[in-house]
């Protein structure tokens, strides 16, 4: 929910955003920038909280945040003090939507985590945002939908104190401030957690994030930018509204489909043929005619929306789950600079061409340069495929402190 709401709603809502605060479309594309800069600022931060902190308690938090968020951007006139209130958002999302829902699958599940992943980040509310707001706006105003949402995020916090650790025959306490089952602690071999230092070490990280960094860029891109896209092309609000919910739509087919596609594969080859599909289908976006323009968001919805499941999934693999939400933490962080970067600068692109046939095609080009990063991934860490091996079983174990230098 976290995600859906802040990414479902945000191109819908740059239009009026523009309005309330009396600035242009580059200045307003800050606040999506803002929120990424917080989810990937702060992420290293949080993911070494989550490991002293309950996850429950941490998630419930992060609802809380976003509340105040959304609260502060309903009431605030002030531009400066908005943005702070998108940051405010960022946290939430890191906290409720991205490191809580990792740690959580990587110890309750040590085989089919991307399956399970996919399920339990299903864009159900990317789907529903962009529809809902185009058909409430024009009647209700910015400030009744942000200061609604506030009040949903207060009313769902306490539902994730019902959140239990994983069941078991026998328990243990880890340094992760939460306890674990034996059959966790087991699967990482009985050693402690990685530091960071040890995780950044790992050349098989920075190849993953460093390419993550770059598709969660463009895809967030496509959320603040798209709407204004479609418009340009002749559609109306409710209509390029509809853009982000056929990419919301295919999203929940695409969750559902590569995750499972990634046990089978493996995340790396997985990520690479994505990558390869979004290549062609933001050529595809410059170049079809408006009535297909539907078509090709569902294409990117299918392929681009399983990002964070695949990231996950990715992680599991490499990292034990006991040092699942620092590494997810610290590898937000890699890909921050891209999370900030993105919206602005197809922004910039967008008002120095007068269209935005060039920004497409920029990011057109930087998918294909992740799928040839995923390929080296793939190729670096082994992972070939074998029919053998059953759905989710890792080929090769996660690193731990023992294996550490012989993996790296």
């Amino acid at each position: 929910m976290t995600m859906g709401f802040a990414f479902g709603s945000f191109g819908p809502l740059l239009a009026s955003t523009e309005q309330h605060f009396g600035i242009n479309r580059p200045a307003a594309s800050l606040g999506m920038a803002f929120v990424t800069l917080a989810v990937g600022g702060l992420a290293p931060f949080l993911g070494n909280v989550m490991q002293i902190v309950p996850v429950r308690h941490a998630m419930a938090g992060g609802c809380l945040l976003s509340a105040i968020g959304y609260f502060g951007l309903a009431t605030l006139n002030y531009y400066p003090l908005a943005l702070f209130m998108f940051i405010l958002t960022g946290a939430g999302i890191s906290l409720s939507g991205i490191i809580g829902p990792l740690t959580v699958i990587s110890r309750w599940y040590t085989d089919g985590r991307g399956a399970a992943l996919s399920i339990a980040e299903l864009p159900i509310f990317i789907l529903v945002m962009p529809f809902v707001i185009g058909s409430v706006l024009p009647h209700v105003g910015r400030s009744a939908i942000l200061a609604t949402v506030a009040v949903i995020f207060v009313a769902i916090a306490p539902l994730f104190l019902l959140l239990r650790d994983p069941p078991a025959n026998g328990f243990s306490a880890t340094g992760d401030g939460a306890t674990t089952s034996q059959m966790v602690v087991e699967e990482t071999g009985g050693g402690s957690a990685l530091t960071n230092l040890q995780i950044l070490s790992m050349r098989p990280f920075w190849l993953l994030s460093l390419a993550m960094g770059i598709m969660s860029g463009a895809s967030l891109a496509f959320y603040v930018h798209i709407v204004a896209f479609a418009m340009g092309r002749g559609m109306t609000l409710l209509a390029a509204g509809g853009m982000l919910s056929a990419y919301g739509a295919a999203g929940l087919v695409g969750v559902l489909l590569w995750g499972r596609i990634a046990d089978w594969r493996g995340p790396p080859q997985t990520l690479a043929l994505t990558s390869f599909l979004l290549t062609l289908l933001w050529l595809a976006m410059i170049l079809v005619p408006t009535s297909g323009l539907y078509v090709v968001a569902a294409g990117l919805g299918l392929c681009a929306t399983p990002m964070l499941t695949l990231h996950g999934a990715a992680l599991s693999a490499l990292i034990p789950s006991n040092s699942a939400s620092r590494a997810m933490g610290l590898s937000y962080g890699i890909k921050l600079p891209f999370l900030f970067v993105a919206a602005p600068a197809i922004a910039f692109i967008f008002e120095s061409t007068g269209g935005y046939t060039t920004p497409f095609a920029v990011i057109a080009a930087v998918m294909a340069l992740c799928c040839l990063l995923f390929i080296v991934l793939s190729m670096t860490t082994g992972q070939h495929h074998n029919s053998r091996v059953p759905r989710g079983r890792r080929l090769e174990p996660p690193l731990s402190r023992e294996n550490l230098p012989a993996e790296t």
